[in-house]
């Protein structure tokens, strides 16, 4: 199973369509479609339903999918981090992260280091931590910012110092956005926004003093701006955790914060027996230094 078909097999089920991928990835129609056939004769699967006017994934074709998005992802990232080997520092440094109050200081990092280093480049993402984690793992990521609670064995990683503060996102137009601080009993007969993820949602409930089935939970959510559109939309309120929305305008959603307060920390972390590259290397040499991290 080579590279090169598992990126034309992508491309189609990107597409949907065998003469669109053709001229995307500028070979012909006829030579794209007998790569398709003989790797489903390697797997010895059909990888899509074919009709006239567009082609879709069997549930062979979606397994598939998923394993070669991934492959794909470590080859170019392997290239790329072997062309950063050199002892030269260049080349690209992958971050994934979290959207909260140290996601600035991330940012100053970033910029500061570059000052240095004019050669790095980065590439940022976002996703909840468990997803960061099995990126990390899978050395599909060089490093992972992440809300504690979070696993961290096999892992090295510096702690942010500011505490990650939780609020109560309200319309601006709610009762509960005159309040300076809003309590649990506030929200117990209020439609919830709540993040999806366990071992934070288990932080939240002890703080709000209820099991789920004990409270109105409307929505499980992962992105403060998805949980702001909502609330805006509806008579709802989301717990949030500060930062999650950082230019926030304050004449449509207000962040009110939680009383008594509820905070958290979080972390930059690496997959601890990981290669890293000289950019990497030079990065945490960085951060570790940076005023204020915790270097542990």
């Amino acid at each position: 199973m080579e590279i090169r078909v598992l990126r034309y097999f992508l491309m189609i089920a990107k597409l949907e369509n065998i003469t669109k991928a053709a001229e995307a990835l500028h070979i012909t129609q006829p030579t794209l479609s007998r790569q398709i056939r003989e790797l489903e004769e390697e797997i010895g699967a059909e990888l899509f339903y074919r009709d006239s006017r567009k082609i879709r994934l069997t549930q062979e074709g979606f397994l598939l999918k998923e394993r070669a998005e991934e492959i794909v992802e470590l080859t170019d990232k392997t290239i790329e981090d072997l062309r950063s080997s050199s002892g030269r520092v260049e080349g690209n440094i992958t971050i994934c992260t979290g959207l909260f109050r140290s996601t600035d200081m991330l940012a100053k990092i970033i910029t500061e280091f570059r000052k240095t280093y004019p050669n790095v480049r980065f590439t940022i993402m976002t996703a909840t931590a468990d997803t960061i984690r099995h990126q990390l793992m899978r050395s599909l990521i060089d490093f992972g910012v992440m809300l504690e609670p979070v696993d961290l064995s096999e892992m090295s990683f510096r702690r942010f110092p500011e505490p990650e503060k939780w609020n109560v996102l309200v319309r601006a137009d709610d009762p509960l956005a005159g309040k300076e601080g809003i309590s649990a009993a506030d929200v117990y007969d209020r439609e919830l926004i709540i993040p999806f993820r366990g071992p934070v949602a288990a932080e939240l409930y002890r703080w709000l003093g209820k099991d789920p089935d004990e409270l109105n939970i409307i929505v499980h959510n992962a992105l403060g701006g998805t949980a702001a559109y909502i609330v805006h939309n509806s008579n709802a309120v989301s717990l949030n955790v500060d930062g999650s929305l950082p230019f926030l305008d304050d004449t449509r959603i207000r962040a009110v914060p939680l009383s008594p307060p509820l905070t958290g920390s979080s972390v930059i972390a690496w997959k601890q027996d990981a290669v890293l590259t000289e950019p990497a290397k030079r990065f945490v040499e960085f951060v570790s230094c940076f005023p204020g991290m915790d270097n542990q």
